[in-house]
């Protein structure tokens, strides 16, 4: 077992409070977003003896990983966990299919491309499903909403634009409609998107308040989920609104108005598997994902965007909001299982179940102190620490009143 040294990664869309408060830091005055655990090669966690984690599996795979994690993923950590600061909207951004960035990964390497060239689309060979758990409310966006759900909201906002599109959507399948929306959409430029963003985000403001108007007038009488007027379109409407004066000449913008919007409230959590268009907005939380840094982006973000590659790996197929119930559930405690192979989550307090006793885990603190026990070897960790634990250190238990997460693969 091993106490890792985790890099804290400077975004713009980071707070400048919340993740100093979590790791007991003083804040730095720079907005901080991300903190990596894990063995990515672009960021691996630190151990106390100076190597590197991805150093370590590399050196003796067997005994860090398993043999039936290498038989599965080969000599590498499959997941990777993050603790997000969300402060402002992220990009609004697609990850690609175990398939797509194979293919992508080999395509940019024959053409040379460096691996850290900003405009480099496919890092490594993984996808990269993620699933985020809220520790705060955590707002995002997240797959295309229902046809009949987006029409509705579109026309809310009384804007001939809004109206043609609603009409578009309702000619056709909605993957094929809803893929000719979005590559028009994404191909504005010029004084025409300009005009049209300015006019939609005025639209919205007037849209919002008549929202709020109606939600307060029938609140009683709102049968929900039946209907855009009230809290979500609201919610749409209020994020609009913000995203035309954040990026005033981005069509994403008028993307994110075919989008789910999803509200977690501490302790739900949202899957998002490839092929998805999502975006977080903001809240504080725990991320595990398959370990990859694969990001296709189309908006929202002055970073490169290669709009072709990334409506050619995006699934245009409406889905519901994708929140992801727990497997199991008590007051103190909830095992998170998705359906991929590399990542599990588990998040309680002590005694833990579900844990798995073989293969890595990683340990990270979200309140209080707790000791990891194995092996006869107790390490003593606080809020913002995080453990790794090998195959070789065996089953495991984690001791006191804090409350962790526990990122591992299912056994």
């Amino acid at each position: 077992m091993f106490i890792m040294d985790n890099t804290i990664r400077d975004y713009a869309w980071g707070s400048t409070e919340q993740m100093a408060q979590f790791m007991g830091h003083a804040p730095t005055g720079k907005p901080q977003a991300e903190l990596w655990i894990g063995a990515h090669d672009g960021d691996p966690s630190m151990l106390p003896d100076g190597r590197r984690l991805n150093e370590v599996i590399s050196e003796g795979a067997a005994d860090v990983l398993g043999n039936r994690v290498c038989d599965i993923f080969g000599e590498r950590l499959p997941f990777l966990m993050k603790v997000l600061a969300v402060n402002e909207p992220l990009s609004l951004q697609v990850h690609p299919s175990s398939e797509r960035a194979r293919i992508g990964h080999t395509r940019e390497n024959g053409a040379g491309i460096p691996i850290d060239a900003g405009h480099r689309n496919y890092k490594d060979q993984w996808h990269k499903p993620e699933l985020i758990f809220a520790i705060t409310r955590f707002e995002g966006m997240a797959g295309f909403r229902e046809i009949d759900k987006t029409v509705e909201l579109l026309k809310l906002l009384n804007l001939r634009w809004a109206d043609g599109v609603a009409e578009q959507l309702q000619s056709g399948p909605a993957f094929q409609t809803l893929r000719a929306v979005v590559t028009e959409t994404l191909a504005m430029e010029g004084r025409k998107l300009n005009r049209l963003l300015s006019q939609v985000g005025d639209a919205a403001r007037h849209a919002e308040a008549r929202a709020r108007r109606e939600q307060l007038r029938h609140r009683s009488k709102r049968n929900k989920g039946q209907s855009m007027v009230g809290p979500e379109a609201v919610r749409v409407f209020a994020r609009v609104g913000d995203l035309v004066r954040r990026y005033p000449k981005d069509p994403g913008v008028l993307v994110t108005l075919l989008l789910n919007n999803v509200t977690l409230a501490p302790g739900e959590a949202m899957f998002v598997n490839a092929g998805v268009v999502h975006a977080y907005a903001e809240g504080f939380g725990v991320e595990i994902m398959a370990s990859s840094d694969n990001v296709l982006r189309a908006g929202l973000t002055p970073k490169h965007m290669d709009v072709e590659e990334l409506l050619s790996i995006t699934n245009f197929t409406p889905i519901p909001p994708p929140r992801w119930d727990p497997s199991e559930r008590t007051a103190d405690f909830c095992y998170i299982e998705p359906p991929v192979a590399e990542f599990c989550l588990t998040v309680g307090r002590p005694p833990l179940r579900r844990v798995p006793a073989t293969g890595p885990r990683a340990v990270l603190v979200l309140e209080g102190e707790v000791e990891v026990v194995a092996r006869q070897e107790r390490i003593a960790v606080r809020r913002g620490q995080s453990v790794f634990i090998s195959h070789h250190d065996g089953p495991v238990d984690i001791v006191g009143t804090g409350r962790v997460a526990v990122g591992a693969v299912p056994a």
